[in-house]
C-alpha cells in the first residue's frame, strides 16, 4: 500500500470515528426523539392535543349555535312600531279624531280591538300614558239599563273603576273614565297581544 492510499485510508477512518461521534452527541443531545419509551410517550401528547382541540372545536360550534338561537328571539319584535308596550299587550294612541265606530274599524284593520284593560294597573298605565287627551277605548252599552261590554262582549267589571256619564261609549278623560254618544269625536287606543307573548306559545326551532 503506497503512502498516498494510507494517507486516504486514514482519512476514511476519521471520518467513520466522527460520524460515530456526533451520532452519540446526538443521542445525548436528543434522547427523546430516538428512546421508543419517549416516542411512545410523545404520541399519547399528540392524541391528548388531538382530543383537546377537537372538544374546543364541539364547544365554539355549540356556544356559536346558542348564540345564533338567542339572537334569533331577540329579532321579534315586542311590539308593532308605533305601539308601547305594557305587560302582556301592545297599544296604539291615535293622535287623529275619529268616533267611536270609526275608531273601532281602525282598530280591527290592524288587527287589534279598541283598547281593553283586565286590571288596575293596566288602568293605571293608559291614564298615565296619555296625557291631556281623550281617549276612546272599547267599552260599550246599548243602552243606559245594559251593562258594560268589551269588544269581545265580556261584562266589565264595575269593581275596577266606575264610569261617569250616560252616553253608549266609553273614554278616558283626565279625571278617569266617561261616555258620550258614539259619534262624538276623539282620539282613540287600540290594543292586542304582544308578539312576545305569541312567541312563547310556540316551541322555538332554529331550523
Amino acid at each position: 500500500m503506497g503512502a498516498a492510499e494510507t494517507a486516504e485510508a486514514s482519512v476514511g477512518m476519521l471520518s467513520t470515528t466522527d460520524r460515530l461521534k456526533e451520532g452519540k452527541k446526538f443521542q445525548v443531545l436528543c434522547p427523546s426523539i430516538l428512546s421508543p419509551e419517549s416516542r411512545a410517550k410523545l404520541y399519547g401528547c399528540y392524541a391528548v392535543i388531538a382530543v383537546l382541540t377537537a372538544a374546543v372545536i364541539a364547544l365554539t360550534v355549540t356556544l356559536s349555535a346558542k348564540e345564533k338561537q338567542v339572537s334569533m328571539k331577540t329579532t321579534y319584535a315586542v311590539c308593532p312600531r308605533g305601539w308601547i308596550g305594557f305587560g302582556s299587550k301592545c297599544f296604539y294612541f291615535s293622535e287623529d279624531l275619529y268616533n267611536w265606530i270609526l275608531s273601532k274599524n281602525f282598530c280591527m284593520k290592524v288587527e287589534a280591538q279598541l283598547a281593553r284593560f283586565d286590571n288596575q294597573e293596566e288602568l293605571d298605565f293608559l291614564m298615565k300614558f296619555k296625557g291631556s287627551f281623550d281617549y276612546w277605548i272599547g267599552l260599550h252599552r246599548n243602552s243606559s239599563s245594559d251593562p258594560w261590554r268589551w269588544a269581545d262582549n265580556t261584562e266589565y267589571n264595575n269593581s275596577l273603576t266606575p264610569i261617569r256619564g250616560q252616553g253608549e261609549c266609553v273614554y278616558l278623560n283626565e279625571k278617569g273614565i266617561g261616555s258620550a254618544r258614539m259619534f262624538a269625536i276623539r282620539r282613540w287606543i287600540c290594543s292586542k297581544p304582544n308578539s312576545y307573548t305569541l312567541q312563547c306559545q310556540i316551541p322555538f326551532s332554529p331550523f
